[in-house]
């Protein structure tokens, strides 16, 4: 476990972690449904199980860890990253919080853990963040950690029905070491 302040740590997912985390997601479903495209596929507990499932294996394999956000011991999102591409050293970090837990900046303190994770750890040469343009407060979180705006994806996401445009950033280990 990773202490990121007083009330809140990063815990790598586990499967007895499946309940908990089902039932954050649906008593949260129309905040998360906002921005992310696979909450109309989690109807059970049985669906975080598989996600945990699957982020537990692209752990194992090297291709990087998936977290529980924890405030005050209960899960309050998730923090890691999409699978790594270890030929390329290129690492893409997700992130989502509920709707209680936000505005005291705790995911970017979770991705200022998870950039120096990545750089220091992991042995990355560039981390990216991608998120739909509108959504202003993840794209803040790039931003206040002085990621460089890269452009625009177009029509990246299909967000039940509609497709949305993704913000892309980037920070490169030249440019994290830079700022040591």
């Amino acid at each position: 476990m990773f202490k990121i302040d007083d009330t809140t740590a990063l815990r790598l997912l586990r499967a007895e972690d499946a309940p908990e985390l089902f039932a954050v997601t649906d008593s949260n479903r129309k905040h998360l449904r906002a921005w992310l495209p696979w909450v109309d596929a989690v109807f059970a507990e049985v669906d975080s199980a598989t996600f945990i499932e699957a982020t537990i294996a692209q752990r194992e394999a090297g291709r990087g860890p998936t977290f529980a956000v924890l405030r005050d011991g209960a899960i309050a999102g998730i923090a890691g990253f999409r699978p790594i591409d270890r030929a390329n050293r290129v690492g893409e970090i997700g992130y989502w919080l509920t709707a209680a837990a936000q505005g005291r900046g705790t995911m970017t303190e979770c991705c200022r853990f998870l950039v120096r994770y990545a750089f220091l750890t992991l042995d990355l040469n560039r981390v990216e963040i991608a998120a739909a343009t509108g959504n202003q407060r993840s794209r803040a979180i790039p931003e206040r950690l002085g990621f460089k705006f890269e452009g625009v994806f177009r029509e990246r996401e299909d967000l039940y029905g509609t497709f949305v445009d993704h913000a892309v950033y980037s920070q490169l280990r030249s440019e994290f070491d830079a700022l040591l």
